[in-house]
């Protein structure tokens, strides 16, 4: 029989501890994988940098790497952000501490795994040293460029790449290559969490896409009693339904 692996893809998970629960919960519950591939920008925007911190360092199944949200945090390309908005990232770093600051500074910005016989690249949206490209750009597919461009963003010699930044459910198989992204734990502006469970075996990939509902009842009451700064406007673009 040949060995299965299942892996469960998440990204976006931007600080809201509710819906990462509803994600965890679900897998326990259903699917149980044998890793969980985190694809970065966990800490900003939620009221929860640092439970969400705590989570996926704590878990030995998480696989992590870092988005340009966490580059911003640590102070990395920093001329390529919008100066008003540093604040709140100053905020995360009062808030989660020395010790995950620390974490989050060793973990990388993208990362490379065997699976049965298929290599897997794990990365926010693309390589961030490359020329021209700042944190902040998107998946050139949503950039109008066309499947070749896009597929040649990504090393030749990748069978599979596993994206999130765009917080859009994404599949793409393309000369040989597929392109997933899972879209956001949390930010879907709407009470769900988007996430994506995935089967590889020596001769097949198999991908499954789950939008599920969570508990977002007591969301705006963190928000509030933490004092998330730029509350009002996180709350008011990010989760409309509250």
């Amino acid at each position: 029989m040949e060995e299965t692996t299942k892996l469960a893809i998440i990204a976006d998970i931007h600080a809201n501890k509710y819906a990462l629960d509803s994600f965890l919960k679900y897998n326990e519950e259903n699917f149980k994988a044998d890793k969980i591939l985190n694809l970065g920008d966990f800490v900003s925007i939620g009221p929860h940098p640092k439970e969400v911190a705590q989570t996926i360092f704590n878990d030995e199944r998480f696989e992590n790497i870092i988005g340009n949200n966490e580059m911003i945090l640590l102070g990395k390309r920093r001329n390529e952000w919008q100066r008003q908005k540093m604040p709140h990232h100053e905020w995360i770093a009062n808030h989660i501490g020395k010790d995950l600051l620390e974490k989050i500074e060793k973990t990388p910005t993208s990362k490379e795994m065997n699976v049965n016989g298929k290599k897997l690249l794990m990365l926010h949206s693309h390589f961030y040293d490359t020329p021209g490209r700042t944190i902040q750009d998107n998946l050139l597919i949503y950039q109008g460029k066309n499947l070749d461009e896009f597929v040649k963003d990504y090393p030749e010699d990748v069978d599979i790449v596993v994206v999130g930044h765009s917080h859009l459910q994404l599949y793409i198989s393309w000369k040989g290559k597929k392109i997933i992204n899972p879209g956001s734990i949390s930010i879907t502006w709407k009470p769900k969490t988007s996430f994506c469970l995935m089967e590889i075996s020596e001769n097949n990939v198999n991908v499954n896409f789950k939008n599920i509902p969570y508990d977002f009842s007591n969301l705006k009451k963190d928000y509030e009693e933490r004092n998330v700064v730029g509350k009002e406007f996180l709350i008011k673009y990010f989760y409309p339904f509250l």
